[in-house]
């Protein structure tokens, strides 16, 4: 008996039309959108072409969309270039003592003027750490920083996904501003702040708000007893504006945030009594080439 032989497939009317570039063209601004996606399922010869049914859609689309999908496609593309990835996770007192640095500073003035003291720990242990400031409120921020390993003049961070919770000593007091996680680009001068993120307690509610662009804080997430708050955020260069997920829930519009390169990380302990507890953190980033169309630094 002999072996069943294969058929060769035969060659639909809409696949040998496709071969023809001229008709081609035509079938794919013909169909309809829904259609466009699925064609790659049907045959190997519209897998092959995906550029042409994008080109379709662009066509099909209003004015200056061929630009933002070119966009889109050069920051889809920036981003697989081997992104730099920290991760932070407390795992050793040494390890932190040796890398992050003090750099406490009068937040109203950029650390212009005489500091006040500031008495404060810091507690290291398996997936956190705990700055426990014990001095009255005054003038005067505590922050610890790091220098982010392998920035350039145009670091970028494009994600960034942290834990934070924040315990205010005196429960009876108003206005207190707690852990703070902080990107900002450093000068001689003075630093410029990319973002900041942090949890304030306010009439008895532990907020988490977002400092951006405008330098207004916006409120995320507001809960009535001590909380630890998830974050992750998903930075666009081209838009400055972030997409921001705290608890597994992604809020709803768009956070902003100036589009300034970033030299350092920042982690801030507040400016009253308080613990602020940070989990581990995670952040990508990359040294953006100039010039690059899907990044806008400010003052380019």
């Amino acid at each position: 008996m002999e072996p069943p032989t294969t058929v060769p497939r035969r060659a639909t009317t809409l696949t040998r039309l496709w071969r023809s570039t001229d008709a081609a063209d035509s079938i794919a601004q013909f169909l309809p959108t829904e259609a466009l996606s699925i064609l790659p399922n049907i045959a190997k010869t519209f897998e092959r072409d995906h550029w042409r049914l994008l080109t379709a859609l662009m066509r099909r689309a209003k004015r200056g969309t061929a630009a933002a999908c070119k966009s889109a496609v050069l920051s889809t593309l920036l981003l697989s270039r081997d992104p730099f990835h920290l991760r932070e996770d407390w795992a050793d007192q040494a390890r932190f003592s040796e890398n992050w640095t003090e750099a406490n500073y009068r937040g109203s003035a950029h650390g212009e003027g005489l500091l006040e003291h500031v008495d404060y720990t810091a507690t290291v242990s398996q997936g956190t750490l705990v700055l426990d400031r014990t001095t009255p409120k005054n003038s005067t921020s505590l922050v610890s920083q790091l220098d982010i390993p392998g920035a350039g003049n145009r670091c970028c961070v494009h994600r960034f996904r942290v834990a934070l919770t924040y315990t205010a000593n005196n429960q009876g007091m108003i206005g207190h501003n707690g852990g703070g996680f902080q990107f900002v680009k450093n000068t001689e001068e003075r630093h410029q702040s990319l973002l900041l993120v942090y949890i304030a307690y306010r009439d008895g509610s532990f907020e988490l708000r977002w400092n951006g662009a405008d330098g207004f804080a916006t409120l995320l997430k507001s809960v009535p007893t001590q909380h630890t708050f998830l974050v992750d955020a998903t930075l666009d260069w081209r838009t400055a504006t972030a997409r921001v997920t705290v608890d597994g829930a992604e809020i709803e519009r768009p956070m902003t945030f100036r589009p300034v390169p970033v030299t350092t990380m920042r982690l801030r302990g507040g400016d009253q009594p308080g613990q602020s507890t940070f989990g581990p953190f995670d952040v990508w980033y990359f040294n953006a080439p100039p010039p690059l169309p899907s990044v806008r630094l400010e003052g380019e």
